[in-house]
């Protein structure tokens, strides 16, 4: 390791001087030669460390690397230096007619004077050392290129997370098996997975997490990392942020856990805790009890993942899966995944031999598989696989599963191409384990520390490097989980926790971590390290002793939880890299203002809001990241290096026009019409912009040349834009869209409030494939006076289509196709007679949102030389809400692809175009459109036999529709709603053969209710009632049981039996709601025969005046609901509800009788209740 920094500091520092345009600064001549001087003896000392590399293990070795290191970072840092005083001279020149200030270079002869003096002094540490490395015998390595130790990495394939598991299929069933069942006696019962490191337990949970059935099974999922980080506030605010997906500054618990019965009263929730080592009885005991106070639906579970067996005893886990090794086939077929996928080693037998002797030495544990299948994707010769098996060394040391997987990551690091890769892994130790890591944020923090630099003469990004050097790791296992966007772009990422600890253990020297209490000393470590994590004590108060031992030449600070920076920042000037969490200053120390090397400042976890003058001086400023500032600081444009500006609250940008570098802007920027504030001029020179841009205010603009000038069609790297305006302002804006034209690289485009009648050329000729022939997705949304959709049919990486308030819009005609433009003339490129048509040939998701004014959306008309068109024909969903005046939808061709389609309030919509059954199709939702009588054109005559994978169908208020055949074929279905669609069900019976069928809502009129659910095996949820009370003439509830009038009445002579068949019946159903009307007097007698039942709701049964005495008998009951009884007054006996032992929770709303009977303390019936944990009773909904 120490080898690798040095290395890649030497590379650097000859690298700098290089690139030092001597030619263009006259006051750097005195000390030209000097520096050349120094460039060729960093060669030399370069020279020497390929031979050192051999030889480090030796203590004299080790001892001149180490002072060889010190010497070359003080070069390293002179140099940085030299470059500030060069940038300091490019804005003096910038700015001859301002003001003159007095910076160092406008005395040469003092910097001369001091540079020669610095650099003298570099110079007889290097000679001195070069001697000591002769008499040690080091020698030096010829080499044939000044970078040939660099290790420049050949871009790889962008990596492929495989989500899919090998020989885990039995684990998850087990685990998931365990999560569904309703046979725990405990409320909140743990599950455990434990294993050692390695095992993939987290990737375990993960895809059981994201199960179908645990999906469904769960109302709310909550998900993160506990580490060895377990404090009960801490654990109950990330809960509350996952639940939000906001920041929460909350540290009061009970604060939290109000907060928290918010988001999860009632609810069945399932909360995974990952990675947890907490083994102290009452930490847990007291997060039991909060979770608990909550007050979720006691058929929530908490998954948690460890290594130990301690930890699932002491959190009394009710099941525990220990997670086994995988087998031998399995291990090489996950090896074989990884080792010959796209663009890695080819499949050969020799490789086949050396690849199954290579996967039994990881002894079956995932992650040792992962690294070293990473590995071997990069290399293509029989001879560089044998080198990995024969490297007995390493493979020998593992005697067990943890030990294999270090050895494999050991490989995997020693094998890493690069210096600078070695260097840019060991940098990740300086975040906490189990940190999530932004992938933007590491790749920056690299180019600050110097770790990236692209070869000379390269057009490389130092971005697009860093983006590869993740990649490369990613394929290592050296890290892993990657997030990513749309667009396929990882942004986020993790360490494996026996990675983070193998990456302490090189990055030891170089790297530190330390929590500070104010007991403590830095000078008590003995830090000698250059990159430091600090985390100060809850108290964040800091003594001077503190700092003790902390080197003065510190590149990199983490510091967590202080309110003295001025005091920490003053004493670390060579800082290149500054991130401050946790700050109670609102204000940015003067001292970073002499941090002329900094080049990464990360603030946004403070309230700081104001910068220094001071700061507009940080001329090696790349990354600036803060919350909100109040104002820009006077001279910001001076930054000429800032390539990345995150804020995240809108703010007017203005004196931006000079930072040519800047890659990434805030996320909105938005125009003013005073000249102070931020004018699309500003973007003019900013061609190197990248990721996303959002300019809102255009409606401030009015001349069409500020739209051009902001040269947006050069923007190449620009993937989303975002044009906004506000639709409530009357605007002339045609010709600033058309002088906004993106490049074509653009891959998201949005246009909002525009009001205009029709869009620019480059949206609407025939030739517009040009500007947006890579678009991915477009979004236009809010334009009231756009007459007319854009042609969109022929974009061939279109995936998603959003668009939304086009109120103007009468007809979706053939424009919208791509067939012919608006004139009508064919724009088709197919030539031959027997052509297909394809439209839309990527898109995947379309949205059509509330488009009032919308009467038709018309069939796609093609050119005559085409025989035959096909249409969306990878499209998955379709979703069309309040479009209320659309009469008819188009034909839409085969959607084989169709996985969810959705109508919402399309009132007159009558029959749906589907004329052949779609085999893919999952979920099926029509709600609010009463006009419809079909969900098929006329010619379908197939069934719902043509939908074997539908999983769920929800019908609401569609009074009409009758058109929806027999069900009983579909053995996926596990969900089904109806709700005000009578004649629906009407048609439907056998409703027992749906054995996947679990949760059931029928609102209807009873005179259509099926008779046979009681024989529904699988069903677990049952929600039965009446759609509309007022028009309901029954006075009995009609149930599976019922053989006359009453609806509950069992002659003696068949009640044995009655009682025996309903016992065989709703055999898995634990939750129920009847929902009665205005005449009910009485429940069903039968429902007190359902002996699983855990939840029962009682909801407008206005007639009824006493809850039977049989509800006692429902022994399983924790959950008892009774809403709008307007006339119930009177509960069962006190002896009947204590029977109740398993009750935790009464709701009571808008029962107006009982609820004053229930009044606390003085109520007739508040006895009854008393004793229940959980007591909600409110006068309204």
């Amino acid at each position: 390791m120490a080898e690798a920094l040095l290395g890649k500091v030497v590379e650097g520092a000859i690298g700098k001087l290089l690139s030092l345009p001597f030619e263009e600064i006259g006051f750097a001549l005195g000390v030209k030669n000097e520096l050349n001087k120094l460039e060729k003896k960093l060669m030399m000392i370069q020279a020497l460390l390929s031979d050192a590399q051999s030889k480090q293990l030796t203590t004299p070795v080790q001892r001149w690397l180490k002072n060889l290191e010190s010497i070359a970072l003080d070069a390293d840092i002179v140099l940085d230096e030299f470059g500030y005083e060069i940038l300091c001279h490019k804005i003096e020149t910038r700015k001859r007619d301002e003001v003159r200030r007095f910076f160092s270079f406008s005395n040469p002869l003092s910097f001369r004077v001091m540079m020669a003096h610095k650099i003298k002094n570099i110079m007889i540490s290097l000679e001195e050392a070069f001697k000591e490395a002769n008499q040690i015998g080091v020698r030096a390595v010829e080499l044939t290129n000044t970078h040939s130790n660099s290790g420049e990495i050949r871009l790889t394939h962008p990596f492929v997370d495989d989500t899919e598991i090998v020989g885990r299929d039995g684990d998850i069933s087990s685990v998931k098996r365990m999560l569904t069942s309703s046979n725990y006696e405990k409320d909140l019962p743990v599950v455990a997975i434990v294993g050692m490191g390695g095992q993939g337990k987290t990737t375990l949970a993960q895809l059981v997490y994201k199960n179908d059935t645990v999906v469904r099974h769960f109302d709310e999922r909550i998900w993160f990392c506990v580490s060895d980080d377990f404090k009960v506030e801490r654990l109950l605010n990330e809960m509350l942020q996952s639940l939000t997906g906001n920041k929460v500054e909350m540290t009061n618990r009970e604060a939290l856990v109000k907060e928290l019965q918010k988001k999860l009263k009632d609810k069945r929730y399932l909360l995974v805790l990952d990675d947890v080592w907490n083994e102290n009885q009452d930490e847990w005991e007291s997060m039991r009890n909060c979770l608990l106070g909550i007050g979720g639906s006691k058929e929530s579970k908490i998954l948690v993942t460890t290594r130990s067996d301690s930890v699932a005893e002491v959190m009394r886990s009710s099941d525990c899966h220990h997670l086994q090794i995988i087998s031998g086939e399995s291990s090489w077929m996950l090896l074989e995944k990884i080792a010959f996928g796209e663009g890695g080693a080819t499949r050969t037998q020799a490789l086949v031999d050396i690849g199954r002797r290579i996967v039994r030495r990881c002894g079956g544990v995932p992650l040792a598989i992962k690294a070293v299948g990473g590995l071997l994707y990069s290399k293509k010769d029989a001879s560089e696989w044998l080198e990995i098996d024969r490297s007995t060394e390493i493979w020998n040391s593992a005697t067990s599963g943890v030990d294999r997987a270090l050895s494999a990551i050991q490989l995997s690091y020693d094998h890493l191409p690069s210096y600078s890769l070695k260097q840019c892994f060991a940098a990740c130790s300086i975040f906490p384990k189990d940190t999530l890591l932004n992938k933007d944020k590491l790749v920056q923090i690299w180019m600050a520390q110097g770790l990236i630099n692209p070869p000379n003469g390269s057009d490389l990004q130092m971005e697009d490097i860093g983006s590869n050097y993740v990649n490369v790791l990613l394929r290592s296992s050296l890290l892993q989980d990657p997030e990513k966007d749309l667009f396929n772009n990882i942004t986020w990422c993790k360490m494996h926790d026996l990675v983070h600890d193998f990456s302490l253990q090189v990055s030891k020297n170089y790297c530190f971590n330390m929590e500070v209490e104010s007991h403590e000393t830095a000078a008590g470590n003995d830090i000698k390290a250059v990159h430091l994590l600090l985390i100060f004590g809850k108290q964040k108060t800091i003594k001077k002793e503190n700092l003790k031992g902390i080197p003065s030449k510190l590149r990199t600070l983490i510091l967590n939880g202080s309110a003295y920076l001025e005091d920490i920042l003053v004493n670390f000037r060579y800082l290149s890299t500054l991130i401050v969490q946790d700050s109670e200053v609102d204000v940015l120390p003067t001292a970073v203002g002499e941090m002329k090397l900094l080049r990464y400042l990360d603030i946004a976890d403070t309230v700081i809001s104001r910068l220094p003058d001071s700061f507009t001086m940080l001329y090696n400023l790349q990354t600036l990241r803060v919350t909100y500032l109040e104002e820009l600081p006077k001279g910001f444009g001076n930054l000429i290096n800032l390539r990345n500006f995150y804020m995240t609250m809108t703010f007017f940008l203005s004196g931006i026009r000079h930072l040519t570098n800047l890659r990434t802007l805030p996320p909105v920027v938005e125009v003013v019409r005073e000249s102070k504030g931020f004018q699309l001029e500003e973007l003019e020179y900013l061609d190197n912009l990248r990721g996303k841009l959002k300019i809102q205010g255009l409606e401030n603009v009015s001349r069409p040349e500020s739209a051009a000038k902001a040269n947006l069609w050069r923007k190449s790297s620009i993937q989303m834009l975002e044009l906004c305006w506000d639709s409530r302002q009357k605007h002339n804006s045609l010709e600033i869209l058309e002088g906004l034209k993106p490049h074509a690289n653009l891959k998201s485009l949005t246009i909002e409030g525009f009001h205009c009648s029709t869009f620019p050329s480059w949206m609407v000729t025939k030739d517009h494939l040009s500007a947006l022939c890579n678009l991915v997705n477009i979004e236009l949304r809010d334009l009231p006076s756009c007459k007319q959709i854009p042609s969109l049919g022929n974009l061939p990486h279109l995936q998603i289509i959003l668009i939304s308030m086009l109120h103007s819009v009468e007809c979706i005609g053939h424009e919208i196709y791509g067939c012919t433009n608006l004139d009508g003339a064919s724009t088709s490129s197919n030539s031959h007679e027997t052509a297909v048509a394809t439209l839309f040939p990527a898109l995947r998701k379309l949205q059509l949102v509330r488009m009032y004014g919308l009467l038709e959306w018309s069939d796609a008309m093609i050119q005559s030389n085409s025989s035959a068109i096909k249409l969306f024909p990878v499209l998955e969903e379709l979703d069309l809400f309040m479009l209320p005046n659309l009469g008819l939808l188009p034909n839409l061709g085969d959607l084989k692809c169709l996985r969810r389609l959705t109508i919402r309030f399309c009132e007159n919509l009558t029959r749906l175009p589907i004329s052949k059954g779609i085999k893919s199709l999952q979920e099926l939702t029509i709600v609010g459109c009463r006009n419809l009588t079909s969900l098929f054109s006329e010619d379908f005559d197939e069934g719902l036999q043509g939908f074997g994978s539908i999983e769920c169908i929800h019908l609401e208020d569609c009074l009409n529709l009758v058109g929806v055949p027999e069900i009983h074929n579909l053995q996926s279905l596990h969900q089904l709603t109806i709700r005000g669609s009578d004649r629906v069900l009407k048609s439907w019976t056998r409703l027992e053969t749906l054995t996947s069928l679990e949760d059931l809502t029928i609102y209807a009129s009873p005179r259509y209710w099926p008779t046979d659910l009681q024989d529904l095996s699988s069903l677990t949820s049952l929600r039965i009632g009446c759609y509309d009370n007022d028009n309901e003439p029954l006075d009995y509830f009609p149930w599976h049981d019922s053989t006359s009038g009453s609806g509950t009445s069992i002659s003696s002579s068949g009640r044995s039996s009655s009682i025996n068949n309903i016992q065989r019946c709703f055999v898995s159903l634990t939750s129920l709601e009847l929902r009665g009307w205005r005449n009910l007097k009485s429940l069903p007698e039968s429902i007190q025969y359902i002996s699983a039942l855990r939840d029962i709701t009682i909801e407008d049964f206005q007639a009824l005046e006493a809850l039977p005495e049989w509800l006692g008998d429902i022994s399983c009951l924790e959950s008892l609901k009774i809403w709008g009884c307007k006339n119930l007054k009177q509960l069962p006996s006190v002896e009947v509800m204590q029977c109740l032992t398993n009750l935790q929770k009464i709701s009571i709303r808008e029962c107006p009788l009982l609820r004053e009977r229930c009044t606390k303390y003085s109520g007739a019936e508040w006895h009854k209740i008393a004793h229940i944990p959980n007591i909600d009773i409110r006068g309204i909904w």
